[in-house]
């Protein structure tokens, strides 16, 4: 397996030198051995660091990552769990993306002068008010 140095992971990996010991000191990285006082990692740290990467932009905290994988790669024996999840957390968040994306649409399309005149506009205002509400019943209620 060949060894890459701090500069060489970064260049693989478009992370500073400073995130890469960050993620050294966090547990989600190792250090293969240290040759002349500097970093040496092994060749897996670039899909390490790929991994990371991924999970982040999945919306996953460093802390939560840092119970996922291990510095080794390794992952937690319940990553399946964790995952979906997130997958579910994620899909959740589409929909109301989407449900946003849809609400501005109209709002540009909409030919009027002043958006507060827009009939179709206040329907979807109260059918939003009327979902927030459940959505408040539903906490607090459980």
């Amino acid at each position: 397996m060949s060894e890459l140095s701090i500069s060489e992971l970064r260049a693989r990996t478009g992370l500073a030198s400073s995130a890469l010991r960050f993620y050294e000191r966090k547990g989600l990285l190792d250090v293969t051995r240290r040759a002349g006082g500097k970093r040496v990692y092994g060749e897996d740290a670039v899909e390490q660091i790929a991994f990371i990467d991924l999970l982040k932009r999945a919306g996953f905290t460093l802390s939560e990552i840092s119970a996922l994988v291990g510095p080794n790669g390794r992952t937690a024996p319940d990553w399946r769990a964790v995952i979906a999840a997130k997958l579910r957390e994620l899909s959740d968040r589409v929909q109301q993306i989407q449900q946003a994306q849809s609400a501005l649409r109209h709002a540009l399309d909409c030919g009027l002068e002043r958006l507060d005149d827009c009939p179709a506009h206040r329907r979807i205002l109260r059918a939003h008010a009327a979902a927030l509400a459940d959505d408040a019943g539903g906490r607090n209620g459980s």
